[in-house]
């Protein structure tokens, strides 16, 4: 009974807290959810995929590491080195395919954020039954709650971190108009969130001998999670100002009117119709409620996008394809 015990509670304390910052993360995206499909996809890329190609890298480069240096130095190689760069090279797999075949889910920095975050806490949660399952299996469930303080709470936003900032140079290559910077931020991405994993890593490692890499290493990881919040903040607030600017020839087209204007174009507005909505049972006016906010809010992208690429002519298709959408949805509400 205390075994099963064991495991559940390992299982419960490595994916629910990824899980519950994984939808913290996805309310910051206000305006624009991205597809509950894609979401689950990230985060299951980062569970299974990403772990497995990855341990595979790790256990094959061990072998002969540990046969050309000392134990110590092997370990910090494995963690520093070896670990990062195959762990971020797998993870950005995920973002890598979504920049191919669903470049259009990447409207803004934040999407490239939303996703690489959502791929890193799937890794992050079955890493973490990994170490409590091992940890329970050799010291009991004392050390698995000691070690769940520093690995669910205190670090627990490390792989978002690190594969956000991938996103994030996935997301600039896509919505950059500059080629310069669509070849340099993917590149610059990828080899951020490797840097933050190996300081990571390396300061953890270092720590069981000496107390200040471990200081270096908390530094490091909740310094590029306060950056990470800046350019979401950023991204939130650019969004918020393409919607208002990008919808309001709208209004005078007739496309939506001045009052679904003033809605679309406030979190607020959007959150208290929306609510009002289900209080009074009605759940497909609440849903269907949510698709116009959506594609409004995708209407005022593609436009945006537009200004930036004006040649694009599959964005003017997607602006005419928008637009219809948006009145024929408008009209049945």
């Amino acid at each position: 009974m205390t075994v099963l015990f064991g495991v559940f509670l390992v299982l419960v304390i490595g994916i629910l807290p990824m899980t519950v910052y994984a939808l913290f993360l996805w309310w910051f995206d206000r305006y624009e959810k991205e597809p509950l499909g894609l979401l689950i996809a990230a985060f299951l890329w980062g569970a299974v995929p990403a772990i497995i190609f990855s341990l595979g890298v790790e256990l094959l480069l061990d072998v002969p590491i540990s046969q050309l240096v000392d134990p110590m130095a092997a370990g910090l190689i494995g963690s520093a080195v070896v670990a990062p760069i195959a762990e971020e090279i797998f993870k950005g797999g995920a973002l890598l395919l979504l920049l191919l075949f669903f470049r259009h889910e990447l409207d803004s920095p934040l999407d490239g954020i939303i996703y690489g975050g959502l791929v890193g806490f799937g890794f992050a949660a079955v890493e973490n039954v990994f170490y409590f399952g091992s940890t329970f299996a050799e010291s009991g469930l004392g050390d698995v709650a000691l070690l769940a303080v520093f690995r669910a709470f205190l670090f627990g936003l490390n792989h978002a971190l690190f594969t956000g900032l991938t996103g994030l140079g996935m997301a600039l290559a896509r919505t950059s108009p500059h080629w310069g910077l669509k070849i340099v931020a993917p590149v610059v991405g990828l080899a951020a969130g490797m840097s933050a994993h190996a300081v990571h890593n390396g300061g953890v490692t270092l720590g069981a001998e000496w107390c200040w890499p471990c200081a270096l290493a908390l530094a490091s990881d909740w310094g590029g999670v306060l950056i990470l919040l800046v350019v979401i903040s950023w991204a939130t607030v650019r969004e918020r100002q393409w919607i208002a600017e990008f919808l309001i020839d709208e209004v005078e087209q007739g496309t939506l009117s001045r009052r679904d204007y003033e809605v679309v174009s406030s979190y607020l507005e959007r959150v208290r119709v929306r609510v009002e909505t289900l209080f009074r049972g009605d759940l497909t006016g609440w849903w269907n409620l949510g698709r116009y906010f959506r594609l409004t809010t995708k209407l005022a992208f593609a436009k945006h996008r537009l200004t930036q690429f004006p040649a694009e002519a599959d964005t003017q298709t997607r602006i005419l394809q928008l637009r219809q959408q948006v009145q024929e949805l408008g009209r049945r509400l």
